[in-house]
């Protein structure tokens, strides 16, 4: 066995997968797995270093969602694209989008559509999200059934010389105190028959999350904290990845979010103050400040060239004569 197989598979993600392989992408719902893998898709397409840190190898991309419309992808792609600085003729059709939303598709359904593609016409597939590709009546919390899931996209990716990426949700609650394979909705089989189990678990500073993964035919990763710079990922190796975000420090900042919350308008200091008697520094109260501005959850108010900004939790209405408050 050692002399017909002197080398590991080809990679296609260095650290991460080799051809044959399946990797899991695992976080909480709507904190931008989709956004992150559009990135990797568009990562190997173009033969580019995903998220700074893992090498590629160029080859085509097929991307079947079964979440999004396909608008919404075809909006969003351009986007990564755009945040990338990635001209719209490196990728070309190196990148299909199959969108079966409605389609009533699942792992089996796809074997038809499997058994069309020829062997190495896609080096990498992903499947978005993992969990409406499940057969009806599937119960992803019994091992025995999650194994067979995996045996037949093992058996996909053989035939098709090709790796596979499943986009899935954690479990409830806190992930902070989960071991890598524990973090993911479902059966313990899914990261045990997966090769890569790849989890995004949230840090305890605001927009940031932890990637961290168990790998099997690649030495050990070390953690790396990323922040959400709409709508990419990016590394952010100021922070520690050992300061996960715990259960307790999740209710307390939501706590003393909704207390420094406000209808009417306040200065930016009224803020910072209302949020420092809830526990959260100077510092941490105007990141939150800013990224809820930016995700449209507060609103500048101007009361002309003299006085200074205030923030509401309402836009202010056009051509408004509404006079600026007076700080107590």
């Amino acid at each position: 066995m050692v002399i017909e197989h002197p080398e590991l598979r080809r990679p296609v993600i260095h650290g991460l997968l080799r051809e044959g392989e399946t990797m899991n992408v695992i976080a909480s719902p709507k904190v931008g797995k989709s956004w992150l893998v559009n990135d990797l898709a568009l990562a190997v397409a173009t033969g580019r270093q995903w998220l700074e840190t893992f090498e590629t190898e160029q080859g085509n991309v097929l991307i079947i969602d079964n979440e999004l419309h396909r608008e919404t992808s075809a909006h969003r792609i351009p986007k990564v694209m755009d945040a990338r600085g990635i001209p719209f003729d490196d990728v070309g059709d190196r990148i299909c989008v199959a969108n079966v939303r409605g389609g009533l598709k699942d792992i089996y359904g796809l074997a038809t559509c499997f058994q069309e593609l020829s062997p190495d016409r896609f080096k990498l597939i992903v499947l978005d999200a993992f969990y409406r590709f499940m057969p009806r009546d599937t119960d992803e919390n019994d091992n025995g059934t999650m194994s067979q899931l995996y045996n037949h996209l093992d058996n996909f990716a053989a035939r098709l010389h090709c790796s596979f990426v499943l986009v899935h949700h954690s479990s409830k609650g806190s992930q902070s105190g989960k071991s890598v394979t524990d973090v993911g909705a479902g059966a313990g089989s899914q990261s045990r028959a997966t090769d890569t189990h790849l989890v995004l678990r949230p840090h305890e500073e605001p927009n940031c999350a932890v990637l961290d993964a168990a790998v099997r035919s690649w030495p050990p990763i070390e953690p790396r904290v990323l922040r959400w710079q709409f709508p990419v990922w990016n590394p952010d190796d100021s922070l520690d990845p050992a300061d996960l975000q715990t259960a307790r420090a999740r209710r307390r900042r939501s706590g003393a979010r909704a207390r420094a919350r406000t209808d009417e308008p306040a200065l930016k200091a009224q803020i910072t103050k209302k949020a420092k008697e809830q526990g959260l520094s100077a510092r941490k109260a105007s990141r939150l400040l800013r990224a809820a501005e930016e995700a449209e959850l507060v609103f500048r108010w101007k009361f002309g060239v003299t006085k200074s900004v205030q923030f509401a939790t309402e836009a202010q209405p056009a051509g408004s004569s509404v006079r600026a408050r007076t700080p107590p």
